[in-house]
């Protein structure tokens, strides 16, 4: 038997399928389905659009579509699957049994700001919101096995897909390390992570062990730490109150033992948690900057620093202990490489939240402004519109109205100071951001972006069509400008020389006009001694 799985990426509190990501999620679906004995062919919904292969699946025996979004965002390396594209891969396969998986089940939207709507796919023959519901269905024996002890078979089996990914081998695997909340009390009004994954539990070490051993022969060389709602709880013991630094520590050496991967990064981790556990968050961070790579974020659900917004829809704790773990993480993981911190945080925000009003705007504005004048680094500010889901607390609830002009002012106050004056402090100038993998183009400017966490945006007036080292050279508010690290003064372009800080459409002719340079000492009668030093920092060679 055949089955064809469509990838029509997921977006979750903890975790990410929108490539350059492949979930963990859908892994575990394939998993599920070697398993039984079903052999797999694995699609994204973006080679399905390239190819036109809408009609293509009538020859297999299932067709399972798998995708959701429960915190929608903007994405670079692909485009979630729509409800119409799920309705028109239905109708036009009429043979196989289909079936329909993940959080689009539960609701569907693509933006926020709104009610996820209940969706109605009467041409499936399924429709599921868990794997193990998919498992159950298709005879696989479930009852009275702990939700692990499935999950670590189907992950270790499920690897075998990823070659398949059309990004491959240039993909970011998102691996689950734990799943629900580590609250002991009531969960935020909004969250879907306790809705679809129940109580924290963690992940057992064995399993991890043979996953990894999996993703190793499968030749993954990027990996997450993105199943997760809180990456430092790993290992936590929620009666006790009790974090686990050494179950912390073996996690992260096994995997870089088992791996040696190039991007080693997390994902997820609650500044209250850390806050609330200063001694035992404090080891636990050093170990993950001893083990992860470059680059590497650790996201805090703040949604709001407004104490009306977080009591009322009981998002733990206060701005002061946020801003408490913002220092922790700044101390520990402002570990430079290539001018490049290691592990730096970054901040979600939500609108749309019941007690929310303009007031809220200027609160959080003016924490925002408190951590930079505070001389700490945040990597990315996310704000985004809050997004109800059905059978959430938040559901049942009358939401405020947003002035979609107050918010988009305060937005643009946020990117245009908050934001300009972070990425220059976090990517300075002639720092060097690695392996940047071509996205896009627009104009003559080519856009592309490192794997890992919450990459950096980087475009480049040099035509590249394959991974480059690129070294920084400007600023905008969510992207930089770079050049090829160890470019030649005697061969680039006039728009590429412009870009470089310092030269101009003047000097850049002047370059061109004097070319070739035999040493620096031309260079510096031609351009001067501060332009000469500019042109050393950033790596240029003559």
């Amino acid at each position: 038997m055949k089955a064809a799985l469509i990838d029509g990426y997921i977006d979750e509190p903890a975790a990410l399928g929108v490539p350059p990501y492949i979930s963990q999620r859908v892994r575990a679906i394939a998993g599920i389905l070697y398993a039984k004995g079903i052999d797999v062919d694995y699609f994204t919904i973006d080679t399905v659009r390239k190819k036109e292969l809408w009609n293509s699946f009538d020859a297999y025996d299932y067709l399972i579509l798998h995708g959701g979004l429960t915190t929608p965002g903007h994405y670079v390396g692909g485009t979630p699957a729509s409800f119409s594209e799920f309705e028109k891969l239905l109708s036009l396969n009429a043979n196989p049994t289909k079936i329909i998986e993940g959080p689009i089940v539960a609701g569907y939207s693509l933006k926020g700001g709104r009610k996820a709507r209940e969706v109605s796919l009467d041409e499936a023959d399924a429709l599921f919101t868990k794997e193990l519901d998919l498992a159950k269905y298709l005879g696989i024996s479930i009852e009275g096995k702990a939700y692990y002890e499935l999950m670590n078979e189907f992950y270790k089996l499920g690897a075998a897909i990823i070659p398949q990914h059309p990004r491959y081998p240039d993909i970011i695997v998102e691996f689950d390390i734990s799943s629900g909340c580590e609250r002991r009390d009531k969960f935020c009004s909004f969250c879907t992570e306790s809705l679809l994954y129940g109580n924290f539990k963690s992940r057992d070490f064995k399993g991890i062990e043979e996953e990894l051993q999996a993703l190793k022969t499968a030749g993954v060389k990027a990996i997450r730490f993105g199943r997760s709602a809180n990456v430092i709880a790993y290992g936590y013991d929620k009666e006790k109150d009790l974090p686990n630094p050494e179950a912390v520590k073996t996690l992260f050496q096994t995997t870089s033992v088992i791996l040696n991967p190039e991007v080693f990064h997390i994902d997820n981790g609650n500044p209250i948690f850390i806050a609330r556990h200063r001694k035992d968050a404090e080891k636990i961070l050093e170990c993950i900057v001893k083990y992860n790579t470059v680059g590497d974020t650790i996201s805090f659900g703040v949604e709001s620093f407004d104490p009306t917004v977080r009591h009322l829809n009981n998002i733990d704790g206060t701005a002061e202990e946020i801003i408490e773990a913002i220092k922790i993480v700044n101390e520990i993981g402002n570990v430079r490489i290539d001018g490049v911190p290691k592990l730096l945080p970054g901040i979600n925000l939500l609108y749309g939240l019941p007690g929310s009003t303009k007031k809220t705007f200027e609160i959080d504005f003016f924490f925002l402004k408190k951590i930079l004048e505070a001389d700490l680094i945040i990597r990315r500010l996310n704000i985004r519109q809050v997004m109800v889901f059905p059978n959430t607390p938040l559901s049942k609830r009358k939401l405020p109205k947003t002035n979609r002009g107050v918010f988009e002012k305060y937005k643009k106050s946020v990117r245009s100071i908050i934001d300009k004056e972070m990425i220059q402090k976090v990517f300075p100038v002639g720092a060097i951001v690695r392996k940047v993998i071509p996205e896009f183009k627009r104009g003559a400017l080519t856009f592309g972006r490192p794997l890992g966490t919450y990459p950096i945006l980087v475009g480049s007036y040099a035509n590249f069509d394959k991974a480059v080292d690129m070294v920084i050279t400007s600023h905008g508010t969510r992207s930089v400008t770079g050049i090829p690290l160890m470019s030649n003064l005697n061969s680039m372009d006039l728009k590429l020389l412009e870009s470089i800080p310092g030269i101009g459409r003047h000097r850049a002719t002047s370059i061109l006009l004097n070319r070739p340079f035999d040493s620096w000492q031309d260079v510096k009668r031609v351009l001067g001694e501060e332009v000469c030093m500019t042109l050393k920092k950033i790596g240029i060679v003559i």
